[in-house]
């Protein structure tokens, strides 16, 4: 790594300008020096492109912001690799601090073996998303909404698996890969993060499916993909892999599981 570590922002939108551009400001105004903003706008419409746009591809079904972040890695795969990446959405933000992206990378460099971290969110029902004042704490996964991965686990791994078109699911898999290598994923406390919500699926002005109909097909896609792909018992060998080493308080792989087959 670098005496000056980078780190490279990807932001994901679908046409919502106004968030595109608080979004940027936001990362602009950490005190964070060699950072690189990308955003990439999954089938906005030119009217709703913002002047930060770097990268937008026509998408009128929508693939998804899994894909939407593989599009913005690959662009950046062909110019250059970073120490650390942060995959967020466009309607996060860091609460109450202008020196997050230092604290992250601090963190990161003192834990070896952290590979991804998400900064906890007051009021979430995610599970084990709510600050607890504890630190760095392993989880089994966080809520795909702000991601600080390291680049060697990038470079290895990559991001995401952008067939999960719903996203539900895709951080399981995921996690499930890290923790058979040793690595492990965690909440931090002692950075929060405010969530918006309700900015894209089922927004009129995003063009995107009602909500009700996002929940259902998200949830039918990975009720189905982990059988098929992982076995019946899919869920326990997650758990068993990612609870070996490390003391986790929830258990999403299952939680999770029980909430997409009753869907």
């Amino acid at each position: 790594m670098s005496s000056s570590p980078s780190v490279a922002i990807i932001i994901v939108s679908r046409n919502r300008k106004d968030l595109v551009t608080r979004s940027v400001e936001h990362f602009r105004n950490d005190s964070f020096g060699n950072k690189n903003i990308l955003v990439v706008e999954c089938g906005t419409e030119v009217s709703n492109l913002s002047e930060f746009n770097t990268i937008c591809y026509t998408d009128d079904d929508f693939k998804g912001k899994c894909f939407g972040h593989n599009v913005g890695l690959n662009y950046l795969n062909m110019q250059k690799t970073y120490d650390y990446y942060l995959f967020c959405m466009n309607d996060v933000f860091v609460e109450d601090k202008t020196d997050f992206i230092q604290e992250m990378i601090d963190v990161m460099q003192d834990n070896p073996r952290l590979a991804m971290m998400s900064p906890a969110e007051h009021g979430a029902q995610y599970p084990g998303a709510i600050p607890q004042n504890k630190g760095l704490r392993p989880v089994t996964t966080s809520d795909y909404l702000m991601l600080f991965i390291r680049g060697d686990v990038v470079n290895k791994y990559g991001f995401l698996n952008h067939t999960f078109k719903y996203c539900w699911g895709a951080i399981h898999e995921y996690t499930y890969r890290l923790y058979s290598d040793g690595w492990f994923a965690a909440y931090y406390d002692f950075l929060t993060y405010h969530h918006l919500g309700g900015t894209t699926y089922g927004n009129k002005s995003t063009k995107t499916i009602p909500r009700e109909e996002y929940i259902a097909n998200a949830k039918r896609f990975a009720a189905e993909y982990f059988v098929e792909h992982y076995g019946e018992d899919w869920d326990e060998k997650f758990w068993e892999t990612a609870s070996r080493e490390h003391d986790i308080e929830h258990n999403t792989y299952a939680a999770h599981r029980k909430y997409w087959e009753r869907g």
